[in-house]
C-alpha cells in the first residue's frame, strides 16, 4: 500500500500552508479581539466571513467535497 501524498495533495498542502501564513495566523489576534469585544464567547467573529471569502476565491474551501465546482475532491484515503 502506498502512503505517499499525491502531486495533487502536495500542491494543495502548499497552497493551504501559504494561505495560513498570509491570512490566518496574522488575524488570530483580530479574531480573539472580536470575540472579546462582543462579550459572547460563542460570537461569530466578523473576520471569519472575510477569511471564508478569501479561501473560496483561492479554491481552498470545502476541500472534502467531490471534485466539482464546489470542492477539491479529496477523500479519506
Amino acid at each position: 500500500m502506498e502512503f505517499a501524498y499525491t502531486e495533487k495533495v502536495n500542491a494543495l498542502r502548499g497552497r493551504v500552508s501559504d494561505f495560513m501564513d498570509r491570512y490566518i495566523y496574522p488575524n488570530e489576534t483580530t479574531y480573539r479581539d472580536q470575540i472579546a469585544a462582543s462579550g459572547d464567547p460563542h460570537h461569530f467573529a466578523e473576520i471569519l466571513e472575510e477569511l471564508k471569502v478569501k479561501a473560496k476565491a483561492e479554491g481552498l474551501w470545502n476541500l472534502f467535497l467531490p471534485e466539482s465546482a464546489h470542492g477539491a475532491g479529496l477523500n479519506n484515503t
